[in-house]
């Protein structure tokens, strides 16, 4: 060991354990200089010239061994079947790592982007940046156009105009007068040119431009300039492919299975978003802009990334053209809907859905859809197979108008509460509408759903009714559209990504053949030596099916219910004010559980005096204790005691809805 020592005789530590001083070498401080390098032995060594034979052993070299250093070889672990559970891998192959064996498509099924030319050559966007300056000055205007300021999109091209004004000038060393600079190197303006003065000359621009129509932004978000966009004379079109094949989709892919290719913006980058994080999302433009193609890249984005274990769609579609493509997928929980009265009992559903895994959710003490899924992962880890997969479920409604000519009040409602409520628990909106007037997208559904979409619209109030401000009206159609965030203050101009019919039909084809697979291979394990017969996928899964006569509380239809049946029948009657006794609830919750109970042939119907109503023989397999309706050791005191309760109940309840004068015929309130 070499180093210096610090100390003198007197506290050297080495004294204790008998070293002695003088073998320790005393060396200057400081970095040992370098050997100076001889470049012949250098090239030598390179070359392998002069080198000496490695001192083997004699016996291995006798028996003319080489000496090769041979290492041990490491045999290979065993895998942890669990494991495979704990965490999804992104995997660029295509097969989802997890419990399934669905495959994902690859994105060969889609069209390959055909390659294109430079759209603008330099000496084009110097010309009219020149032009767009020129007409600035003409008008007194002070700006300047740099070239750095233009950004080369798919459709548009926008030029960044920065306000100038009169600069600050000082004498120099030859008496001469400059613009005075800061430390940047930027020119101190003594006054500067006010921003509306450059927007109100957008239409002369455009005259000047020769441009079909032009888009001001004031300022761009982030820049020093105000944006000016024109078309693109050398437009092309963004294929869903480059999209889904470019970086940035690919490292958004591997956090969230939600992530939708949107397209390319003004500058040419990739943009993506995640629904997941939305999370509900909002489409509206004029007929012909854009939306369907919308809304088959969102689906197509799906299937290329999730199967059915991870990702659920439920469709509407009242124009019966745009999503019956996509009937035998197995992603769909319920066949594509089509007619409008069924919408609402569809939407019910969804809610009873989000109630029971809100439910769930607060018994594992977990708060939102990815909790339960790592309490889950951990849970398998351990061997415990309790818990179920639940999938997110996106609902895609391609055209809100005309739900909301049939139905206005429940259509506004539900959508709201799956708004609201419905995040934590995977549920998704996509709702898109080809009328963006006030009485379709109403001002409940819009505070609901932050992020929207807007494409090419008729007039500035339509795009204000959108996403509250101007612009989409000098949108260029076929794609072009504005994306407003949630957590952004301004929109965002991107050219959307195209899906071809041809495309959605290979990757429809694909999945109906793995489900047909699927269904085989069920079959097969579940009848050894049977021949398997072309199965069909299931078209409705358990729980999703829709009813003539939906009750007006759908997600009561749990363990209250079933506690409601047990108390009818042990007290062999069924009243209002029985409920609530028992089962400590309003009036409002006994009167509908009363209704439930009547449509499931539990109790009886309504007679008139007030009576109880009789339990009926049968219902849901419960055993009556007595022998006749009116109940063992029931007096007629008892009764009129809980007719005038059940009297006093609704009358409070209706003085609390603020409801006046003589109550309905029926026993109970049907709200």
């Amino acid at each position: 060991i070499d180093f210096e020592a610090d100390f003198g005789d007197e506290d050297d530590p080495l004294n204790d354990i008998n070293i002695h001083k003088q073998q320790i070498s005393r060396i200057p401080r400081g970095p040992r200089p370098a050997p100076p390098l001889d470049l012949a032995e250098h090239s030598d060594a390179i070359q392998g010239v002069n080198q000496q034979p490695l001192p083997f052993n004699k016996a291995e070299k006798a028996a003319g061994r080489n000496g090769e250093k041979k290492f041990p070889t490491l045999e290979p672990l065993a895998p942890n079947p669990l494991q495979k559970n704990q965490s999804r891998v992104y995997n660029p192959g295509g097969v989802a790592e997890n419990e399934s064996s669905w495959k994902l498509p690859d994105t060969a099924l889609l069209n390959n982007p055909v390659e294109v030319k430079m759209q603008m050559l330099g000496d084009d966007t110097s010309t009219l940046a020149k032009t767009i300056q020129d007409t600035l000055r003409s008008f007194r205007v002070d700006a300047e156009v740099k070239q750095e300021d233009i950004s080369i999109g798919p459709t548009v091209i926008r030029f960044g105009i920065r306000p100038t004004g009169k600069p600050e000038l000082k004498q120099d060393a030859q008496g001469k007068y400059v613009p005075v600079k800061d430390a940047g190197g930027n020119i101190v303006y003594e006054s500067r040119t006010r921003v509306s003065r450059v927007m109100a000359l957008q239409n002369d621009l455009a005259l000047v431009l020769e441009a079909k129509t032009i888009r001001m932004e004031a300022p761009v978000p982030g820049r020093p300039y105000i944006g000016v966009e024109i078309p693109n004379k050398n437009s092309r079109l963004v294929t869903l492919r480059e999209v889904l094949e470019s970086k940035e989709y690919q490292a958004a892919k591997v956090k969230s299975k939600l992530t939708i290719a949107l397209g390319k913006d003004v500058a040419g980058a990739v943009r993506v978003g995640d629904l997941a994080r939305m999370p509900h999302l909002l489409i509206a433009g004029a007929t012909g802009a854009g939306k369907s193609v919308c809304i088959n890249t969102i689906i197509a984005s799906i299937l290329t990334q999730a199967g059915p274990e991870d990702v659920r769609l439920l469709m509407v579609d009242p124009k019966m053209v745009e999503l019956n493509m996509y009937s035998g997928i197995p992603h769909l929980l319920f066949p594509v809907v089509t007619e409008v009265e069924r919408v609402v009992p569809l939407l019910r559903n969804a809610i009873s859905e989000m109630e029971k895994r809100y439910r769930q959710f607060s018994q594992l003490g977990v708060r939102n859809l990815d909790g339960y899924r790592k309490l889950r992962a951990e849970k398998i880890a351990r061997g415990d197979l309790s818990l179920k997969s639940l999938p997110a479920i996106v609902i895609i409604i391609d055209e809100l108008a005309d739900l909301m000519m049939a139905a206005p009040e429940e259509v506004e409602g539900m959508i709201c509460r799956l708004a609201q409520l419905a995040r934590a628990t995977g549920i998704h909106l996509v709702v898109a509408t080809q009328r963006p007037s006030v009485d379709v997208i109403t001002g409940l559904i819009k505070a609901n759903i932050p992020t929207r979409i807007s494409f090419m619209v008729s007039s500035a109030v339509d795009s204000r009714t959108i996403i509250d401000m101007g612009g989409a009206e000098r949108l260029l159609g076929k794609g072009d559209m504005l994306y407003l965030p949630a957590d952004a203050g301004r929109p965002e101009r991107i050219q959307g990504s195209f899906l071809a019919d041809d495309e959605a039909e290979k990757l429809v084809a694909y999945w109906r053949m793995q489900a047909v697979e699927h269904i085989n291979a069920a079959h097969n394990a579940g009848n050894v030596g049977r021949p398997a017969a072309t199965a069909q996928p299931q078209q409705v899964e358990p729980g999703w099916e829709i009813k003539e006569h939906v009750s007006d509380d759908f997600e009561l239809e749990d363990d209250l219910l079933e506690r409601a049946e047990e108390v009818v029948r042990e007290y062999e009657r069924a009243s209002i004010s029985l409920l609530q006794r028992r089962l400590r609830i309003g009036y409002s919750r006994a009167a509908r559980l009363i209704d439930l109970l009547e449509e499931r042939g539990i109790i009886g119907q309504f007679e008139s005096g007030g009576r109880s109503r009789e339990v009926l023989e049968g219902g849901n397999g419960y055993e009556r204790r007595g022998n006749n309706g009116g109940g063992e050791g029931r007096t007629v005191a008892d009764e009129v005691a809980d007719i005038v309760a059940e009297e006093k109940a609704r009358e409070e309840y209706l003085k609390k809805q603020g409801i006046t004068g003589k109550p309905p015929t029926h026993e109970h309130d049907e709200s």
